[in-house]
């Protein structure tokens, strides 16, 4: 696949997940977690809860298998490390299919656990596979960002494990996109 086609692939990937990600805020502001928008969905209008599980399927079948390509051609150990994002995938696509959550109490946990093992393998990966890019301190100041506006939103606290998740996610996103849109060896 050249890099002009990952380049729009992960552009459409940021703009489609940007675009729900606005919609949640615009319209029910900040959520505690990205999955409990299913639920916001299905009380704003019922049957659109399934966004949520569509947007994470969206993302495990565009962005996923070009971070596993990544991961095979970054350096001698990518072979190895390409178990982390089939990991991220496997829990990403759990999450998706589990985020009716609340109506299987004992639900709650796996689904939760599975979101933090899909961050933890993004910010394992940025740090073994993609630590040398000269973008390093676009994660930082993009981790410090997401931290500011929790802070000047009065959420932080609340809302902790949604702006790691923004951070995760657009962490991964821009970090493919540069890869394969400029030129820079891994």
């Amino acid at each position: 696949m050249s890099s002009s086609v990952v380049s729009v692939i992960l552009l459409a990937d940021i703009a489609v997940f940007s675009v729900y990600v606005t919609d949640v805020l615009i319209r029910f502001g900040i959520p505690v977690t990205l999955s409990i928008t299913y639920y916001r969905y299905e009380r704003w209008h019922k049957g659109f809860g399934f966004l949520f599980p569509a947007l994470m399927v969206f993302v495990c079948g565009t962005a996923i298998p070009i971070w596993i390509i990544t991961s095979f051609q970054s350096f001698a150990l990518g072979s190895y490390l390409a178990g982390i994002p089939v990991v991220a995938e496997i829990c990403l696509l759990a999450v998706a299919f589990s985020a009716r959550y609340k109506r299987k109490p004992g639900l709650i946990y796996f689904h939760y656990a599975c979101a933090i093992v899909a961050a933890a393998c993004a910010v394992v990966w940025l740090c073994l596979v993609a630590w040398h890019i000269p973008f390093m301190w676009f994660w930082v100041g993009l981790l410090f960002g997401f931290v500011a506006v929790g802070i000047l939103t009065y959420t932080l606290k609340k809302c902790t494990l949604f702006w790691l998740e923004l951070a995760a996610f657009y962490s991964i996103f821009f970090t493919l996109f540069f890869i394969y849109s400029v030129p820079f060896q891994i």
